[in-house]
């Protein structure tokens, strides 16, 4: 059973009642729909409803319930289409790309690739960064950990000073959705800014945490949305119109490693994904695929 998973349906499950006021028997099959949906989403127990895309959707649709009828199908969209406007209500959750999704799946198999910012793109957005001001050191340090290491922004937020092995060149990811530790090799390249960081930038504290604000509560840890906001400041001065967020950041760390030819199980360990497919949502392999290649991978075969 996955506690927050459980918590959540309980939260949709009242508004349903309190709110929508559904009958007894639609809000059960709506709170068992979402249910299935956010166990088949979230298989290793790191559920959050914010982690939740268009894609989660469009393989749970092409891969778990590609057994259904399009009557089957449609009936379950709009059921998780309730979902996400109850996320939208009451959690704000941005929910634009998810509630355009067609009210049938035939489509979806073709479905887009993750969006990643290009190469070209992402020089663009590391060359705003002013490196003669403390500032620009610092974001210039969380965009190449986003970038180079393929982190959420909650875990560079979670850097610690402690983290680091400067001997081995190594940094230990412990604030993670899957509450599970990697280790990861620093790139010489990343090490170098955190280095620039910490030794002409980062405000004299005694904060453990790395990445910490330098204007108000000066010297406190920063949050993941003022990590966020780092790098969305830079991608506008760098005139990047598509850019969407972090993420894209992460899947461009995927984009290069498949790229390279690096096995999905590898990628898996970066990116901290005890599940294959949730590595699949981000590197955004044919699911078919996947299954040829499933009996590869270490452990697949009983």
């Amino acid at each position: 059973m996955d506690i927050a998973i459980e918590v959540e349906i309980d939260r949709f499950r009242k508004y349903l009642f309190e709110v929508a006021g559904l009958s007894n028997s639609t809000v059960i099959d709506q709170c068992n729909t979402v249910k299935a949906f956010l166990y088949s989403s979230f298989p290793e127990k790191n559920s959050s409803s914010e982690e939740i895309t268009a894609d989660h959707i469009r393989i749970y649709f092409t891969h778990s319930l590609r057994h259904l009828s399009a009557g089957s199908k449609k009936t379950i969209i709009s059921r998780i289409r309730s979902y996400i406007r109850f996320l939208q209500f009451a959690d704000g959750f941005h929910s634009d790309e998810i509630l355009k999704l067609p009210m049938t799946s035939p489509v979806w198999n073709q479905a887009a690739l993750p969006k990643y910012i290009t190469e070209a793109d992402t020089g663009r957005l590391l060359a705003t960064y002013d490196r003669t001001k403390p500032t620009g050191i610092r974001n210039y340090a969380i965009a190449r950990c986003l970038k180079d290491l393929g982190l959420r922004s909650s875990e560079v937020a979670g850097l610690s000073l402690d983290d680091f092995n400067w001997i081995l060149g190594t940094v230990t990811i412990k604030k993670t959705k899957s509450h599970s530790e990697r280790t990861l090799p620093l790139h010489a390249i990343t090490g170098q800014a955190i280095e620039m960081y910490m030794l002409h930038s980062r405000p004299a504290t005694l904060e453990k945490i790395l990445f910490v604000r330098m204007k108000n509560e000066k010297g406190h840890a920063m949050g993941p949305s003022q990590v966020r906001e780092t790098v969305r400041s830079a991608a506008i001065s760098a005139g990047l119109d598509n850019f969407t967020g972090t993420h894209m950041l992460r899947h461009a760390a995927a984009n290069r490693m498949i790229n390279s030819g690096i096995d999905l199980k590898t990628i898996a360990d970066v990116l901290g994904h005890k599940s294959i497919e949730t590595t699949c949502i981000y590197t955004k392999l044919n699911i078919t695929q996947l299954k040829d290649v499933a009996a590869t991978w270490p452990g697949a075969r009983s």
